[in-house]
């Protein structure tokens, strides 16, 4: 077998390790049909495309050291503009995907300029943002929120959500890996200080990467309002809860990033996360049970990411003393 053929299928059982594991778990922890079943898994897919496009609008922004915060108020105010405004001029789905993602877009730029003018911390300002976009969420539609008609919400179901969250991955796989917006982006990411040394313009990327978020974030809020049908105004930073799980999935994808491209291990962890949530629903815990296995399980993920080149020179020292014992030992 060609050696490329065999580092690349290594790299890519790797990756699946993770979900892989998770699945065999609750497969033998839970009782015979609660999961694992092939019905199961299709809903668990289905329902894990709108975390994975939050995933993706958001990990340009991570990679390169922040954190929106709005993204889930986002996702909220678009999906109720969008729905209204497709419903009032009568567009349907054309005009439900237009609106939404034009709406998110807008937001996310706003986000942007704002961060790029006020030069505040990301975890501060979107925070701040995260009650103004609440507050929006009242606004429109006289705090109605937003009802849309049963045959537009044709994209929450399959193979169409599917078909969406493949046509999202061809576009941010092509962009992260063969554009010079891409390059810069994970040139940030190595390091600020080196790439703006090198010449590139931190301020821009950033911006440019609250846009190209913003239309992941429009997606997804499309595919959320086709889910839900009716979306009520959000307050209280309920909308934070919502990013969460993509979140947890960046970090994952981070991790697995090693093995394989980052938009893939990022759809990957954001999978596992959906399905390790379904799964401890399925063994019968309590909500607040489930909340703390989550974050032992990411925590545990996060201490294996971060100390990877421990165990690699530990690995290393231990391989170094054996050696030498069958040197220099006497047998």
């Amino acid at each position: 077998m060609n050696s490329k053929v065999k580092d690349y299928a290594l790299r890519t059982l790797k990756s699946l390790i993770l979900p892989i594991c998770v699945y065999l778990f609750f497969a033998l922890v839970t009782e015979t049909g609660r999961f694992g079943t092939g019905k199961q898994m299709t809903v668990i897919a289905r329902q894990a495309v709108q975390p994975i496009l939050m995933s993706w609008a958001l990990a340009f922004n991570m990679s390169i050291g922040m954190w929106d915060f709005s993204a889930g108020a986002v996702v909220y105010v678009a999906s109720i503009a969008g729905g209204n405004l497709a419903v009032l001029t009568n567009t349907g789905l054309p005009g439900l995907i237009a609106f939404t993602v034009l709406a998110a877009v807008i937001m996310s730029t706003f986000t942007g300029v704002l961060y790029n003018v006020m030069k505040v911390p990301s975890m501060v300002l979107t925070i701040g943002l995260v009650m103004v976009y609440e507050t929006l969420t009242y606004v429109v539609n006289s705090g109605n929120g937003v009802l849309i008609q049963n045959e537009i919400t044709i994209l929450a179901r399959a193979p169409y959500c599917f078909i969406i969250l493949g046509i999202m991955f061809v576009i941010i796989y092509v962009v992260y890996n063969y554009t010079s917006f891409g390059h810069d982006v994970r040139a940030l990411g190595n390091g600020q200080l080196i790439a703006r040394n090198a010449g590139l313009s931190p301020a821009k990327t950033k911006l440019k990467s609250f846009i190209f978020g913003g239309l992941f974030l429009g997606m997804s809020a499309v595919i959320y309002v086709s889910s839900k049908g009716k979306i009520s105004p959000a307050s209280g930073m309920e909308t934070v809860t919502a990013i969460f799980d993509a979140m947890m999935g960046i970090f994952i994808g981070m991790f697995l990033s090693k093995y394989c491209n980052m938009p893939v291990g990022v759809a990957i962890g954001t999978f596992t996360m959906k399905m390790l949530t379904t799964g401890l629903v399925a063994v019968g815990l309590s909500t607040t049970v489930r909340d703390i296995s989550q974050g032992v399980f990411l925590l545990i993920i996060l201490i294996v990411a971060n100390n990877q080149g421990l165990f690699e020179e530990i690995r290393v020292k231990k391989k170094r003393a054996q050696e030498a014992n069958e040197k220099f030992v006497p047998q």
